[in-house]
């Protein structure tokens, strides 16, 4: 809630030249930036962090179910493989929402200025690290579940 709130407050409140200096574009593109595209840029920059908070619930539960003995049931599990989801989707995302972010800052531009910029940052590639290494630690968790129960099921 509050990182929603925080991105919501970037976009209302901050001023066109912060913007454009974050976006590295000339503050003169930015000299109409009315309510209509800062809301438009909090959508579109609230896509990866929407996926990310969903991640970090997910986590939550994880860790409650952790936290009460239960490493191996299902619903740790599977909220371990929701946050790995969800971060992999936040990671995925965001390259899109900079992209999306880029044409729309760049909408007021002179003529042949406009700009896509698309890239990966180490940020984003580290997070797909990390949704991978989740992703495998999930995979053994599940086994490893299975077993135990099948090993149970012999006494």
């Amino acid at each position: 809630m509050l990182l929603t709130v925080g991105l919501l407050f970037y976009w209302l409140s901050v001023s066109a030249g912060s913007i454009a200096a974050d976006a590295q574009i000339p503050q003169e593109w930015l000299s109409e930036l009315g309510l209509g595209r800062r809301l438009i840029g909090f959508a579109i920059s609230f896509v990866p962090l929407a996926c990310l908070v969903f991640a970090l619930m997910a986590a939550r539960r994880c860790f409650g179910a952790f936290a009460s003995g239960n490493f191996f049931g299902q619903g740790a599990i599977s909220n371990l493989r929701y946050f790995g989801l969800g971060l992999l989707a936040s990671a995925l995302l965001k390259p899109v929402s900079a992209a999306a972010l880029s044409v729309l800052l760049s909408w007021d531009a002179p003529a042949g200025q406009h700009r896509l910029t698309l890239g990966l940052d180490s940020d984003t590639m580290l997070a797909l690290l990390a949704a991978c290494i989740v992703a495998v630690i999930t995979w053994v968790m599940a086994e490893a579940s299975a077993l135990a129960e099948e090993n149970a099921q012999f006494i």
